[in-house]
């Protein structure tokens, strides 16, 4: 029971942050904060049908209505340690942002380039720690439904990335080629 509260909270935080996070951009910035793509859309059902999958898996699902397969206990502690990763460098990463935060490409607006605190080690932090969130969970709740939303999820978010790189580009120029130079896309480790 207390596994599933802290799964559970762990989520729903998660959750509530990124809302927190774009209601308080939009309200210091008075502009949108969403980009319009067809990949942003495909992520957020994704994302949306995944969350849900998990709540209702914590609350009323039973591991037959989503093929759950039973796997070692040691396999499900890894999983509560790594949905705990995923939770803690998102949010850094949300942090860190402050009024840089958006989701998806603005076209219109030029943000500041984030290169420090947690983004001085990923340039992508943020779905760095869904990516391995939902891992965790996937972990602990072993189902192909959710392997292979998962896999998709993380195809259209390796693709959002390298579209943002592009435009990261061409609006920030040599200070975004120097960042890219020193910070990988997903994880550095410094000497």
């Amino acid at each position: 029971m207390i596994e599933k509260a802290y799964l559970g909270l762990i989520l729903i935080f998660f959750i509530l942050a990124f809302a927190v996070r774009n209601i308080k951009t939009y309200l210091s910035t008075k502009k949108s904060i969403r980009g319009k793509s067809l990949k942003l859309t495909i992520s957020v059902i994704i994302s949306t049908i995944i969350y849900c999958l998990i709540i209702l898996r914590l609350t009323i699902l039973k591991p037959k209505f989503i093929f759950e397969i039973d796997l070692p206990k040691f396999i499900n502690t890894i999983g509560l340690l790594i949905v705990f990763l995923g939770f803690v460098i998102g949010i850094l990463a949300l942090i860190a942002m402050k009024d840089s935060w958006r989701v998806g490409i603005k076209y219109d607006q030029k943000t500041d380039l984030i290169t420090t605190g947690i983004y001085s080690i990923s340039r992508n932090p943020y779905f760095l720690s869904y990516n391995i969130l939902i891992f965790g969970y996937i972990l602990i709740f072993t189902s192909p439904i959710l392997i292979v939303l998962y896999i998709i999820l993380v195809v259209v978010f390796h693709r959002m990335i390298l579209e943002e790189e592009k435009y990261l580009q061409s609006i920030q120029g040599a200070q975004y080629e120097e960042y890219k130079s020193k910070v990988n896309r997903y994880f550095t480790i410094k000497q």
